[in-house]
């Protein structure tokens, strides 16, 4: 027969139910503060949605309506604005997923290569514009956009004779 010791285990020591606490906090504040990254990558990638879709209206509109068009941000509306001739077309942000998030859109002219704009005294290679242009001809404005939600970033450089965005060969090396 088998002997039992008066101190036979019934259950978890107080060093064991620390240690699986502590644990589970540690993994639960890794979850948290993913979800949020991944919120904040879904935002920029919703606004990165919108700006293409502009994008190609104008384009299309330019090209097939043989007239200019032209792409702003309306910051107070969240929304990218296409406007040609009298007309209006707006590619509004999801805001009730975002909240108060801050949404900000930049776009800057881009000086052609070598040459550099007088600015407030000093010499610069690119100057921010409110609008971008998109012409029958299926070329537009030299131009980059910046797209930037609660600290995440994103940047485009478009050609100006495609109107397409530019590839950076260097990117893998630049460690973009």
């Amino acid at each position: 027969m088998a002997e039992f010791s008066k101190y036979s285990r019934k259950g978890f020591t107080l060093v064991e139910m620390l240690l699986a606490i502590a644990l589970v906090a540690m993994l639960g504040s890794v979850f948290v503060l993913n979800v949020g990254t991944l919120l904040r990558d879904g935002e920029l990638e919703t606004l990165e949605k919108e700006y293409w879709r502009a994008v190609e209206t104008a384009r299309m509109g330019a090209v097939f309506k043989q007239q200019p068009h032209f792409i702003e941000w309306d910051g107070k509306g969240r929304q990218f604005l296409v406007r040609s001739a009298g007309s209006v077309e707006s590619f509004e942000i999801d805001t009730e997923s975002m909240g108060d998030v801050e949404v900000e859109v930049f776009f800057e002219e881009i000086a052609p290569e070598n040459s550099y704009v007088l600015i407030g005294g000093e010499l610069v290679s690119k100057r921010e514009i409110a609008t971008v242009g998109f012409f029958p001809d299926g070329t537009c404005s030299p131009y980059t956009v910046s797209l930037k939600i609660a600290g995440f970033e994103t940047h485009f450089q478009m050609d100006p004779w495609t109107g397409v965005q530019l590839v950076n060969p260097n990117e893998n090396e630049m460690g973009i």
